[in-house]
Formats: C-alpha cells, structure tokens, sequence
C-alpha cells in the first residue's frame, strides 16, 4: 500500500493501530524520537535518521542509523522524509539504488563527524526532494506528525502537502486520527482508503467528526458525498470554515466521496469529543 511509512517524534493515540497501519508499508524510516515510538509500538524501523537528542531506547541490530549534528539547517522530519522519497526512488531505480548506497555509505559519522560532510549528505537528501516533479506512482504514510510543538506539527503537514502536489497518495495519523493530503485534479474516489481506514482506532467510535481545510487559496470544484452536510463543485476559501466538523450520515458506514478540480485540501478524520 505504501512506499515507506516515516515515524515522527510527535504523539501516538493508539499503538495498536500505528502497528497495523506501518504493516502495510514496504519502508519504514523514523526520525529520531520517531524510533522510541515505533519501538514502543512492536515495530522495528528500517532506518533512523536525526541529530539523536531526543531518541533513547536502544535501536534492533538491523537497523541502518545516519546521525547528524543538532545544529543544522533541517528539521529531523524533513530529513526522513527526503530520506524515505530517496529509498522509494532507489526501489524503483537502480541506479538511483546505487547512488544513493554510495552517498550514505561514504558518510560515517565514526569515521567522518565533520560538518561539512554532514552538510553535503543532508543537502543530497533535501535536493532530491525539493527536485522532485512527478511522484504519482508513490504513496507515504506518516505516523505521529501531531504533538505539542504546534511548529513541528504545522511543518510536517506543509512538508506532507509538498509530497501530495507532486502527486504522491499521503496519509497521516497517530494512530486515532486520519488525516490524508490531497492536490490537484482527482477524479471521484474514496477520501479514504478502506483498507487504511480500518487500520485506525477511528473505526471504532460512534462520534467522530470530518472537516476538510484548504491549505492554499486555490481550492477549486470541491465535491464531498456521503456525509450529513454534502459539497458540490465547492471553492473552498482560504479563510472560510466552510467544510470544518461535518458528520456521517446517521446509520451507514462512513465512506466518503471526493472530486477535486484545484489546489491543496487537507481532510481530517478524528474524535468528535
């Protein structure tokens, strides 16, 4: 279902469900404390990456580690996830397989802790992701974006919109709440995909709410069905709440619609209480 999945240091609302949610990933990658997390959770990452200031338990043996200095120029979130669009590239890529084994390989925080090497490997990441033009064959999931540095939460849901308008499938969640970023032209489809929908603890109340938040000015022929209060063709303003705490439909299982013709639409699943 994913590419890779990249765990965050921000908050987990359910383990259970963050487990069965990173199942369904072929990569996993954590930044930093995101590795406590998935480790808390039964879940061994395939990589870590990050300055290593707020990780602590001890990683499994097979885990791949990059370190980096606390001061640099990226957050621990941007760099797994340039970290996790790379390994989804080499997947797909031989040669970018094998350029990118070549850059980390050659970076050893052992053998060369210096600066200016870390810098280069850090901008080899951020290149290839700030580079990127067409990611429609890619799909991420990230886990734990939402926790109480309201900074680091709003990043990771601007870094996770970037991804989405080069038309990657991304979702986020903490296990408890969904959230997926959509952009551009999509023709009539779930907004959320049943078999990542079910992995969440969502699934289990009865009183949940759905808003739908532009996070550009853009936002043109929003469509939504299946829901108590439905949308057809929709501008969705930038500073409007037009599309925030709708509902399901009283005794039918939730699964709503979306068309979209323009722009960048955030879509939450979480708690209504």
């Amino acid at each position: 279902m994913f590419n890779c999945a990249i765990s965050l240091a921000g908050d987990c609302a359910d383990f259970a469900a963050a487990r069965r949610l990173a199942a369904l990933a072929d990569i996993i990658v954590a930044a930093d404390g995101g590795a406590d997390l998935l480790l808390k959770a039964e879940i061994a990452p395939d990589w870590v990456i990050g300055d290593n200031d707020s990780a602590q338990m001890s990683l499994p043996a097979e885990t791949k580690r990059i370190l980096f200095p606390q001061d640099k120029d990226y957050t621990d979130g941007e760099l797994a996830i340039s970290l996790a669009l790379c390994l989804a590239d080499s997947a797909n890529d031989s040669s970018k397989k094998k350029s990118l084994s070549r850059y980390i390989s050659n970076f050893s925080p052992d053998k060369n802790s210096s600066f200016a090497a870390s810098e280069s490997l850090a901008n080899s990441l951020i290149d290839n992701f700030r580079q990127a033009e067409n990611l429609s064959s890619y799909s991420f999931l990230v886990l734990f974006p939402f926790g109480q540095r309201v900074d680091h939460t709003w990043t990771n849901v601007l870094l996770a919109a970037s991804l989405a308008r080069l038309g990657a499938l991304v979702y986020l969640s903490d296990g408890l709440t969904m959230v997926r970023v959509v952009a551009g032209k999509l023709q009539l489809q779930p907004v959320f995909e049943p078999e990542v929908l079910e992995c969440s603890a969502i699934t289990s109340l009865n009183d949940v709410a759905f808003s739908a938040i532009p996070l550009d000015d853009n936002v043109e022929g929003f469509s939504l069905k299946g829901l108590k209060w439905e949308l057809d063709q929709t501008r969705l303003a930038y500073n409007m709440t037009t599309a925030v705490s709708n509902r399901s439909l009283a005794g039918e299982k939730l699964a709503p619609t979306l068309t979209l013709e323009a722009g960048t639409v955030m879509l939450v699943l979480t708690p209504a209480n």
